[in-house]
């Protein structure tokens, strides 16, 4: 379970787990690493389905993307980004998980 710091509300927690499951799904599924355990991405999800079911999804950073995730699965996940954030979460992504570029 992802803690967040006292002063974030709940937008900020939505958006920094949304961006969390999308690095670590890009990572999984088109980089081919991962530092998450499945159970580990798993609680995660959970956590992040259970504190959008009581907020306007879309309002959030990645709403667009993660309006109907259900935790299942996100190997979808990258292929539903903007063009803009693509390329940005594609970058950071190699940044953290050590993966060369194309």
């Amino acid at each position: 379970m992802q803690r967040f710091p006292r002063r974030w509300d709940k937008i900020t927690c939505i958006n920094f787990l949304q961006r969390k499951i999308i690095l670590n799904a890009i990572a999984y599924y088109e980089l081919n690493t991962s530092r998450l355990t499945d159970k580990q991405y798993d609680e995660l999800s959970r956590q992040l389905v259970e504190l959008q079911k009581d907020v306007d999804v879309h309002k959030t950073q990645y709403g667009y993307v993660m309006h109907d995730f259900d935790g299942t699965t996100g190997f979808d996940l990258y292929g539903r980004l903007n063009e803009k954030d693509k390329r940005y979460l594609m970058q950071l992504a190699r940044y953290i998980f050590g993966s060369k570029s194309d």
